[in-house]
């Protein structure tokens, strides 16, 4: 995930890792590596995003859902990697539906990562569709969902939009997807990021009848990360 700011060295050669194979796709470079520690690590645009050991990461994003009993239908925004897709599944949800834009990131995390995703893609209650997420939720498919999971930038995506202006969109076109006690989760910002843990905090206290931000060691990030969820 993005961390404040960009290194100038990427993390794989700062680590030590070593490459296993690079890509670029339609949308972005995409980088495979090995850490001894960690597993396999899967990079995009030089951003770490998620390793083999980083369970803890899933389980942030999907334990609240389940602790509430709304697994019947669950969207994942993102999280091509597989990982949440195979949390979910493993916790029990009744359907699981990833749009991820990248097809690429799709078909080598099934490869280097399979501790990650194991068999989540081939799931009969899996539905994995290729396409732009943010489409997918203005377009209302299949919706209301019992939960939505965010596992995509906090960074606004279009031209001349603030990013205090983009979680605030985010989390209203969430929210109009939802069933009437559904809930949201997502991953938010290192906390190194008060500034943006603020923002996301007080845009789902606008829009949610509750919300918390938790803190969470993910094993490959060296720092801790926040995670949020909130409910109708």
């Amino acid at each position: 995930m993005n961390t404040v700011g960009h290194r100038v060295t990427p993390e794989y050669i700062s680590r030590g890792q070593q490459i296993i194979t690079t890509v670029r796709s339609k949308y972005q470079d995409i980088l495979v590596a090995h850490d001894p520690e960690y597993g396999h690590v899967l990079y995009l645009d030089d951003d770490l995003q998620v390793a083999e050991s980083d369970d803890a990461y899933n389980k942030a994003m999907v334990d609240p859902i389940a602790e509430a009993g709304l697994l019947d239908h669950v969207l994942i925004l993102g999280g091509g990697d597989g990982g949440v897709l195979h949390r979910a599944l493993n916790r029990g949800a009744g359907r699981a539906t990833l749009v991820d834009i990248d097809g690429e990131v799709i078909s080598l995390s099934r490869r280097y990562l399979p501790r990650l995703c194991q068999d989540a893609f081939d799931d009969p209650r899996a539905q994995v569709i290729v396409g732009d997420a943010f489409t997918w939720l203005d377009e209302g498919r299949e919706a209301p969902y019992s939960a939505i999971i965010y596992d995509l930038t906090m960074e606004p995506v279009r031209a001349g939009q603030t990013r205090l202006e983009f979680i605030d969109e985010i989390i209203r076109r969430m929210r109009d997807r939802l069933k009437p006690d559904g809930m949201i989760t997502m991953q938010c910002c290192s906390g190194h990021d008060p500034q943006l843990a603020t923002e996301i905090r007080d845009a789902l206290e606008r829009t949610f009848r509750q919300a918390e931000q938790r803190s969470v060691t993910v094993p490959s990030y060296w720092e801790p990360w926040l995670f949020a969820s909130a409910q109708l």
